[in-house]
């Protein structure tokens, strides 16, 4: 992996600066890849689209704040007030709803984001162990999002479509599931075809692992 520059942002509502990594390159190398579609890799990291001051809790995306510049890692910034600049808060799942509340969402490919990083994080407790839900009010809406992200995935892209399989599956919804999987005639696909069914088979509603780069790399796997 090749860090890229870093870059200065200004918080839309009281102005704190605000400070993102990036990448020239990365890859997949010791990388997991899991059931909805999310990818963790020490190789491959990922960058928050919206975000969260830490001066005044203002939720917004950073495409729509002011960039008032970069820095290169292990050069000299162009300001001294960067220095001590805030690291952008990745939000959390309360976060995310509150967002959405805030109608922060002004399209549907905005929203499919929030959306999605909310169904990412409910899999993340999954992921580390940790019970799924807090309390059954918790559960509900993240029923709620599931089938809200439903509606805003396009069936008529195969990887959406397979997502819309998952979030089905997720949901304990194995019938339905099945039949969007085997509605699937791509045999690029079939390797995620089948661990989805026997998924399913099992009665298994939680996220999986489909593919571990960490292992293979070993040959553990």
């Amino acid at each position: 992996m090749l860090p890229g520059p870093f870059y200065i942002y200004k918080c839309p509502n009281c102005g704190n600066l605000l400070q993102k990594g990036s990448i020239l390159s990365g890859n997949t190398f010791y990388s997991i890849l899991y059931s909805d579609g999310k990818r963790i890799g020490s190789m491959l990291p990922e960058f928050p689209e919206i975000t969260k001051c830490n001066k005044c809790d203002n939720i917004f995306w950073l495409s729509k704040s002011v960039e008032i510049g970069t820095y290169e890692l292990g050069g000299k910034k162009n300001s001294k007030k960067w220095e001590n600049a805030d690291w952008l808060v990745s939000l959390g799942i309360d976060d995310y709803f509150k967002a959405l509340d805030s109608g922060i969402a002004k399209n549907k490919q905005e929203e499919l984001y929030i959306r999605q990083r909310i169904w990412y994080l409910y899999n993340d407790r999954v992921r580390d162990g940790q019970d799924q839900f807090v309390d059954e009010k918790d559960e509900i809406r993240w029923r709620e999002n599931c089938f809200e992200l439903i509606s805003l995935l396009d069936q008529s892209d195969l990887n959406q479509k397979i997502i819309v399989a998952e979030i089905y599956r997720n949901l304990g919804d194995f019938e339905n599931c099945i039949k969007i999987i085997q509605s699937i005639d791509n045999d690029d696909f079939n390797w995620i075809k089948d661990k989805l069914i026997n998924e399913c088979n099992r009665k298994n509603k939680h996220v999986i692992v489909l593919y571990n780069r960490r292992l293979r790399l070993f040959g553990k796997l």
